[in-house]
């Protein structure tokens, strides 16, 4: 049964709000005669929220200090702001303008048409719209998926486990399939059940999802989210055998008593590529096992037939040998 009520981060514990645009100054001045490359990235939320925002730009960011760009950013930008910062960027004549997010399509397939001499990429999307100067590009949800479905398949005793995002984008449908996919190859009868908080952040609502699962009988739970992960962990320490399977990042330093694994996205390496134009091309990139996309993590807390399933499933992935989606 899918309970249908989203990026999958560690808590702030206190964000600075800093200046909403601003240039990071280049490593070294560039070679006479020759232009810059200037690369702009929007974010929805705070480049310090120590999740899916700070690590996509620290990889723009270590982009610019290796190609030597000149970089911008503007962080919090709410839904009713997306496309006239972005048309902003376009219009300061920056070459690549990133949307850091599922919410940015709309927005940048606009200005996208506007400025057909510019590159645009929709990041954590696979849809370009068939626009010509605007690509999509994600890590794998997929391959994450499937990994944290096979650690839940040798974790849970109750045979109920759970998924918690904040809400449905493709990539956490692609994730959902997939994680069902590795459920079933422990070869028991799972039940498995997905929750959406309505926030990424709202740390009280994952843990009364949480909670929730729990009193209904399910012992293992999967969050996809951004700061609001901490309530899963928080509801998996106050209860009974309750395990946790990481997502996004490596969540046992916060809580080893109960996280197994985890599956981390690798979003630094996703806004390398991206700043440094190495996915400009007008397509749908998606970076997964073989493209240092997503990592797998396993902590002793897993069963040894666990860690054994899990690390034969990542060969399997890169080999291509899985039938999940990219």
């Amino acid at each position: 049964m899918k309970k249908l009520m989203f990026s999958c981060g560690i808590l702030v514990i206190a964000a600075m709000i800093l200046t909403a645009c601003q240039s990071a100054p280049a490593a070294t001045s560039a070679p006479e005669g020759e232009k810059q490359t200037k690369v702009a990235m929007v974010l929805p939320g705070l480049k310090t929220d120590e999740a899916f925002n700070q690590y996509t730009y620290e990889g723009m960011m270590r982009a610019a200090k290796e190609f030597n760009l000149e970089t911008a950013y503007r962080e919090e930008v709410k839904q009713d702001e997306q496309t006239e910062i972005i048309r902003q960027f376009a219009q300061q004549g920056y070459n690549i303008i990133i949307g850091q997010g599922g919410q940015f399509g709309e927005a940048l397939q606009t200005v996208a048409k506007e400025f057909p001499d510019q590159k645009f990429i929709f990041s954590v999307a696979t849809d370009t719209g068939g626009v010509p100067n605007l690509t999509a590009a994600t890590v794998s949800y997929s391959h994450a998926g499937y990994l944290a479905g096979v650690m839940a398949c040798y974790t849970t005793k109750t045979n109920k486990v759970a998924m918690i995002l904040g809400e449905w984008y493709d990539p956490h449908k692609q994730m959902w399939d997939s994680f069902q996919k590795g459920l079933k190859t422990c070869g028991k009868d799972i039940e498995a059940n997905a929750v959406t908080t309505g926030s990424w952040s709202d740390v009280n609502k994952a843990r009364e999802a949480s909670l929730a699962l729990v009193a209904d009988g399910t012992d293992v739970l999967f969050p996809c989210l951004d700061a609001a992960f901490v309530g899963v962990l928080t509801a998996a320490q106050d209860s009974k055998d309750v395990q946790v399977v990481g997502g996004v990042i490596d969540m046992a330093p916060i809580a080893p008593k109960v996280v197994v694994g985890s599956v981390v996205f690798n979003w630094d390496e996703l806004g390398y590529q991206e700043a440094a134009g190495m996915l400009v091309d007008g397509k749908s990139h998606v970076l997964g096992m073989s493209e240092n996309g997503i990592k797998l993590v396993t902590n002793d807390l897993l069963s040894a037939d666990g860690k054994a399933s899990a690390e034969k499933a990542v060969e399997d992935l890169k080999a291509g040998k899985v039938d999940v989606a990219p």
